[in-house]
């Protein structure tokens, strides 16, 4: 069983280069690069669970406080029925 190819082809700007023919320095480039891409995706992928989980805790504000407003006002029907019913 042959093992699969590995390509060593980077394309740049829609022109292709072999990174097996690129001196030192851009081979260091071309990780940092790698390494970079890495990173944004991680860092997307927490910034898509705070927003989840920010959107989760203003929804969790609003239904309390619209809680506490429809009980409040149930609140203030009731004692004011018993202002003028006397």
């Amino acid at each position: 069983m042959t093992e699969p190819e590995v390509s060593n082809v980077i394309t740049l700007n829609g022109k292709e280069y072999d990174s097996s023919k690129m001196n030192e320095q851009q081979t260091y480039w071309i990780a940092q690069i790698q390494d970079l891409q890495m990173k944004r995706q991680s860092v997307q992928f927490q910034l898509d669970q705070v927003s989840v989980a920010l959107d989760s805790f203003v929804n969790v504000l609003i239904q309390s406080l619209s809680d506490n407003s429809e009980t409040k006002d149930e609140s203030e029907i009731s004692s004011t029925k018993g202002k003028y019913n006397g």
